[in-house]
């Protein structure tokens, strides 16, 4: 890693192989806008590939396109990124491409109306992408107090009235040198890269005066968010915990947690040659028990000085309350009984998903999301490191600190009458108190 005279940090890590993939990483999300320009950052990532003050839309996707290059873009709460990946003999090109998008936008008036209306037809269509929604207004239902619980594109009442304007004041704030780290991994040398770099991305400053938003640590809220939609044929169910952020101690306890409960899918993990007593995930034999629960995946949101740790469900409405209480009775659950064999299997499903982080692009991401965060280069050596001394004993303690007793933020969408007609948190807040010898659960029986 080497800083730039103008703070921006130049990251390489050298693989073999005829690619090469060059990131950028700007510490800046939905996070540092305020409800009136919510949706700005996103806004803003779509942009940066329709023109700059030398380049037309068509001129940007003609060089990928003849570079032969991948480009991507993403943008979360905290961050945003975007990358090429390319031939190791272009890497120059990519770097220039690069910088004159992120430094010297041209935010044309009619492709933001263009861009505009493209992120309406994905407000629009929200209702199909069952996850992403659901996520966001887990999001919503646990930090509303706080812009880390908007969501990420925004709203969608207040797209059309975003203007050039907001996202010029968003990337003069925002895309400064000291909130930017530019990564290079494949076969790369790291002098030529830096040199590169310093000189396409020269004319980004080094820091700005405007005051970084946002940066009150956001409240947890716990609470119950009902969507009722009676015309959808399944519901989604979402329940988090409040949880450490990734500077914490528990962190790596809590990434081991994930893999614990990990993911299931009715055709893999239910009643059919491998019996969902067979099981060593007790979560998986919870729902193996429950037909028509098709889906659920543990998700771990760590954030710079926040997290949301908890499952997703998805199944046949007559299992809602069932499904709040999937997410609430194993996490409790490990506070008075946690096995070896649990978390060996999820130490070694970490293991296996670390050592399958192999792609260029992957470990390019890796790298620029650990340098904002932490400052350093987080190998998968250390992560395992630490993972490989949690036992049960470990856990069990986490539990009883984090879920025994705790108030979790349940979210519930679609034909949910059984559980919208509930209006005590209590109902769904008691069974976080329940043990593994007591028979009575209010979302269950």
């Amino acid at each position: 890693m080497t800083e730039l005279s103008n703070g921006i940090r130049v990251c390489t890590e050298k693989s073999l192989g005829a690619t090469a993939h060059v990131g950028v990483y700007v510490g800046a999300g939905s996070r540092q806008e305020n409800l009136a320009t919510t949706g700005s950052s996103y806004l803003l990532k779509k942009m940066l590939s329709r023109g700059t003050t030398s380049r037309t839309k068509g001129d940007i996707w003609d060089e990928i396109t003849g570079l032969g290059a991948g480009y991507s873009a993403h943008a979360d709460r905290e961050y945003t990124s975007y990358g090429l990946t390319a031939l190791r003999g272009d890497v120059g090109r990519a770097v220039g491409l690069l910088g004159d998008m992120v430094c010297n936008p041209a935010l044309n008036p009619g492709e933001l109306e263009a861009t505009k209306n493209e992120v309406s037809a994905e407000h629009e269509s929200s209702h199909t992408r069952y996850l992403e929604t659901t996520l966001e207004n887990a999001h919503f239902n646990s930090f509303r107090e706080h812009m880390m619980g908007q969501p990420v594109k925004g709203d969608r009442d207040l797209t059309s009235t975003l203007t050039e304007d907001y996202l010029r004041d968003f990337h003069a704030a925002n895309y400064v040198g000291d909130n930017v780290v530019i990564v290079g991994t494949g076969d790369i040398n790291h002098d030529e890269f830096v040199d590169l770099v310093e000189q396409h991305f020269a004319s980004l400053p080094k820091t700005s005066s405007a005051p970084v938003a946002n940066q009150e640590r956001p409240i947890y809220v716990p609470a119950i968010l009902n969507l009722r939609d009676d015309e959808m044929v399944n519901s989604n169910v979402a329940v988090f915990y409040d949880a450490p952020s990734v500077k914490h101690e528990d962190y790596y306890a809590f990434l081991l947690l994930k893999h614990i409960q990990g993911s299931y899918r009715i055709d893999q993990h239910a009643e059919h040659l491998n019996d969902v007593h067979k099981q060593y995930n007790a979560l998986h034999t919870q729902l193996g028990n429950l037909p028509d629960v098709t889906r659920a995946d543990c998700f771990y949101f760590a954030y710079s000085d926040a997290g949301l740790w908890g499952n997703y469900i998805y199944g046949n409405e007559v299992f809602t309350r069932q499904m709040n209480y999937c997410g609430v009775s194993m996490p409790t659950t490990y506070a008075h009984y946690m096995t070896d064999v649990e978390v060996i299997r999820g130490r070694n499903h970490l293991y296996n998903t670390l050592m399958n982080n192999e792609t260029k692009r992957g470990v390019n991401k890796e790298i620029g999301q650990n340098i904002l965060q932490l400052g350093r280069r987080l190998p998968r050596s250390e992560i395992a490191s630490r993972v490989a001394h949690i036992d049960n004993y470990h856990i069990k303690q986490l539990a009883n600190q984090w879920f025994y007793d705790a108030e979790p933020s349940f979210t519930n969408w679609g034909p949910i009458e059984q559980v919208s007609q509930v209006a005590s948190y209590k109902y769904f807040k008691v069974n976080t108190l329940a043990t593994v010898t007591n028979a009575h659960h209010t979302l269950f029986n």
